[in-house]
């Protein structure tokens, strides 16, 4: 089933997707496969084990399920400073 979904890239990663938010319809079921899928249409790949997921503000695992209408967030690592 499609779900429309929204996808908000934050420090390097917008440069990445040349980008700060893709609006997305997929049939992507978990963010893993989700990150597969826009994979292609990233600049460069970049260390997956560095990023961090959220699901409407919410940290999850690469393992957590996408439901229709969710906002995920993709970001780096927090550089120090």
């Amino acid at each position: 089933m499609n779900k429309n979904i929204e996808i908000l890239f934050f420090g390097k990663l917008k440069e990445t997707w040349n980008t700060n938010k893709l609006k997305l319809k997929t049939n992507s079921d978990d963010i893993e496969s989700l990150y597969t899928e826009i994979l292609s249409k990233a600049a460069q790949t970049p260390h997956k084990e560095s990023i961090k997921v959220a699901i409407n503000d919410e940290f999850v695992d690469w393992q957590t399920a996408i439901t229709d209408g969710d906002c995920i967030a993709f970001l780096p690592p927090a550089s120090g400073g």
